[in-house]
Order: structure tokens, then sequence, then C-alpha cells
């Protein structure tokens, strides 16, 4: 299936303007795209080591979603329809966006006048609409609803829908929504009553529960009462004995060169003392920006000498996989300043589409590239403007960092942050701390397929990683003591508990 040319974002008065029958029919139309293009192209069905188990959820989720869009009557159906296909095939790299302007993530409709986290394992109550009456207190933790256990519960309204509740960082993430109304029309309407314990102790007492109207000013202090919310733009700060780096947005622009302005200007003191790298709550952007602060802490030579990527690249053998690179290379070649500059760049696209070429004409359904580490620092030089790094064989490069590092992730360090704390990870002095993040799977490189409705957009990883050091759909998750079990909304503890770990 080809990639459609549609606009990027569709306003909510269009959306909303299609009749039920419209809404139907493109969520029958998309349901059937996605299928084959998932079918023609993801590498899973022939190099994912679970050829039988992805085929098996391609067929099971395609069936459900068959039924669910005969279903569909608006923009809301239309969406859970394709986002509960998407994430019924347990790739966390397998994702729907609908063609609408993004909700902020407390969007919601209707709710049970409060909010839960995942807290201990267990599910507890960390905000009540002040003007609600006979509610569980702050504090309570969920016992059950109706015949169903707190954990049954949850996995039908959430599992699938808006996380993966198998991923601890998807726990985390989707917990406020447990008693939210944010449109799904196939979990059934929040619960009449549930049963609470006051202070997590005893056997609890029966609420009944009242769906109201949800005020965006309320949602949005709900949400910051259980997940973690940056409140602070991209900088640094001083702190007893090192440097605070703020890094809760990987997106490239005139923020992000302002940073890294700050951080120039600052080197010679931040490499000379301990170091927090916070990454929580970074899920947009590309992982350019991380390595273009690591390249100025430790030096870029000394980065990519650390690199420890190995292992082998296999790809599908596809007419659409073969466009993708086809394209980049067009882009590349397009570019005048890179294409001056790198060369080599160009030249390794030229021969992966003639692998492409060579297997397509063989009947092969694949083909394999070794790894050769270190991988250049092509990303962050082409978007900074920076060195590339000197040849390893000139010198042994050493570490500008003199100092410990600590990385601080969550649930909301996701997408191209799990690339940054992977490279993180590798350095010298540097401990991953704080709360489990998300996670990917190892079928990477997006391919974007706009869907034929133009309602929606299809992401895959076109490629399989075999031999990465993180497993498949495997986040990072910090143990011992560098897990965080408190509260991660009270600042002041969470930066009480790092300066601990530099022994503060």
């Amino acid at each position: 299936m080809k990639t459609l040319a549609l606009a990027a974002s569709v306003s909510l008065l269009a959306v909303t303007a299609a009749n039920a029958q419209d809404w139907r029919a493109a969520a029958q139309q998309d349901v059937e795209a996605l299928h084959q293009e998932i079918q023609q192209n993801h590498p899973a069905l022939v190099t994912g080591g679970d050829e039988a188990g992805f085929a098996q959820r391609l067929a099971s989720g395609y069936a459900e979603a068959r039924d669910r869009a005969g279903r569909v009557r608006d923009a809301d159906d239309y969406a859970f329809t394709m986002r509960g296909f998407a994430r019924s095939l347990e790739d966390t790299n397998i994702t729907f966006d609908p063609n609408w302007q993004t909700p902020p993530l407390w969007d919601g409709q209707l709710w049970s006048q409060m909010t839960t986290a995942w807290r201990d394992g267990q599910y507890v109550v960390t905000w009540v609409d002040p003007s609600a009456r006979n509610m569980p207190s702050v504090g309570a933790t969920l016992i059950s609803c109706g015949d169903l256990s707190a954990e049954e519960f949850a996995r039908q309204r959430l599992d699938h829908w808006e996380g993966n509740l198998d991923q601890p960082g998807d726990r985390e993430q989707t917990a406020p929504y447990l008693f939210w109304d944010r449109g799904n029309p196939f979990i059934g309407g929040l619960p009449g009553s549930c049963r609470f314990a006051n202070n997590g102790r005893g056997r609890g007492r029966d609420y009944t529960l009242i769906g109201t109207f949800a005020p965006e000013p309320s949602r949005r202090a709900a949400w910051a009462s259980a997940v973690y919310t940056p409140q602070v733009p991209l900088g640094v700060e001083s702190f007893n004995g090192g440097t605070w780096i703020h890094l809760h947005d990987l997106t490239q622009g005139s923020a992000s060169q302002a940073f890294l302005a700050q951080i120039d200007q600052q080197l010679a003191t931040i490499q000379g003392g301990n170091v927090v790298i916070d990454l929580r709550g970074a899920r947009a952007g590309s992982a350019a920006l991380g390595y273009s602060l690591a390249n100025r802490l430790w030096g870029v030579d000394y980065r990519v000498s650390q690199q420890r990527i190995e292992g082998q690249i296999v790809y599908r053998v596809s007419p659409d996989n073969r466009q993708y690179f086809v394209d980049t290379l067009g882009r590349m070649q397009g570019d005048p300043v890179f294409a001056a500059n790198y060369p080599g760049a160009v030249r390794q696209m030229q021969d992966l589409i003639a692998q492409f070429d060579a297997a397509a004409a063989s009947g092969a359904q694949t083909f394999t590239q070794q790894i050769t580490p270190p991988i250049p620092a092509i990303e962050a030089a082409a978007v900074e403007g920076e060195e590339a790094a000197a040849p390893a064989e000139v010198a042994t490069p050493t570490s500008a960092m003199r100092g410990n590092v600590v990385v601080l992730v969550d649930g909301g360090c996701r997408n191209a942050c799990l690339d940054v704390v992977d490279m993180l990870a590798t350095l010298p002095n540097v401990r991953i701390a704080g709360s489990p993040t998300g996670a990917d799977s190892i079928h990477f490189e997006q391919t974007r397929v706009a869907l034929p409705s133009g309602h929606g957009y299809l992401n895959y990883g076109h490629k399989t990683w075999f031999g990465r050091t993180r497993a498949s759909n495997v986040g990072h998750t910090p143990a011992g003591g560098l897990a965080y079990t408190g509260n991660p909304t009270d600042e002041a503890a969470v930066r009480a508990w790092v300066g601990s770990l530099f022994g503060g």
C-alpha cells in the first residue's frame, strides 16, 4: 500500500461534522488498510522470532477490529477501534494516531470525580473533587468494582486501550484514567459503585460513584497529582554539589538550541561535578538532542568509543519497505550540505537499496546486515552542526566528564528517550535511577502511513534488530537503591532522594 499524501492535521470541527455512517465507513476502510499494511510489510511476520505468535495476534486483532468497525458511530469510536487494533499486536512500536490535534494527556469527557495513581502495586486515590460528597479519601486503595477485582477492573478499562498493563511504565502513566471516561465505547460506562480501603487498611467499604462532566482545570490538577508532569523548561540549574540538567523534551528547535548554548557556557563546571540528567516525561522529540548533550559532556570521540552496539539488522523485502529508503536517499541527495559532508552515508543508502533489489530478484523475503560499532554520531552532527567523530585509530579518547552522573527516568520517558538512555547507560559513572520507563520493540525505524480515509496514520518499525542489549518490548527498570518508590509528584522528596544517591 502506498503512503498517501494527506494534510498533517484536520480541524476538530471538520472531524465532528462527519456523520455516523461516514465514521463507520472510515473505520471499516482503515481496518482493512492497517491489516494489509502490516501483513505485507511488517518484519515480525518473517524476521521476529515469533512469527506464529505475531500472525495469530494479527488475525485475532483484525477479526475483533472488523467487528468493532461495524459499530462505529463517531470520531471517538473510530479512534478507539483503530488504536485497539494497533495495540492488540503487542508491538510497542506499532501505533495509530488520529489525524486531528492530539489532546493533552489529561484529556477526558466524564469522570467519577476522582483520580488514582499506581503506587506500590495498588491503585491509590490521589485527588478528589472538593465539591464531591461521600467519596473515598485521598490515600484510599481500590479493592473492587462490582464483581471485578481491582486488577480485573483495570484490565477491562485500560489494558490495550490506554496502554499495556504488563509494562510498568504504562501502569504508571495510565492509572489516572481508571475512573475517567475518555470516549471509549467498548469498555462500558463508569462504575456505579466500588469498594475502597481508606488508608489502604481493612476490608474497606462501598462507595456510590457519580459520573459528571470533568472540567479541564480539574483534570489537569488531578493528573498532576498522580503522574509527574514537567514544570520547568529545558535548562540547567545548580544543586548542592553539582548540576541538574532538565531534559524533559527532546524536540529540536529554538528551545533546544538555547539549551545547548547554556550547556556550552557552563561546560567546564558541569564536567567537574556531579550531574543529574532529568529525562522524566521526555516522550517527544528525537534522540539527536540527547546525543548532542552527551557529545558535549563526555566528548564526541569518547562517547562514540563507548558505544556497545552489536548484533544484526534484518530487513523484510517488500516494495513499500524499499521505497522508504529510496525516499531517504532522495532527501540526502537533495540536501547539498548533507551530501557534501556525509558521502559515506549516501553510499550506504545506495548499497542498502541495491541489497533490496538483489534479495527481491532472488525471491528472498529478508536480508541481513551486521552492525559494525561504533555507529557514527551522524544524527547529532547533522542536526547540531557538530564535527564528526575522529577515527578511533588516531588516538585513544578520554572522557571529559569527571563527576558521577544520575540519569533520572520515569514512565514518561519513551520513544526517542529510550535510545538516549541506552546510549547514556554505556558511559562510565552513569547510573539509571527513578521508576520504570516506557518500552519499545526490536522492530524499529518508523514507517508512517496515511490511512485511506484521511482520518489517521499507522506507524510501525520496518526492520528488526537482533542482539539488542534490551529485549523487545522492555524498557529500563531501575533496581535496588536506584528505584524511587515514593510519590513521584512530590518534587522536594524526589530531589532529596536523588541527592542521597551522591552521598548527600
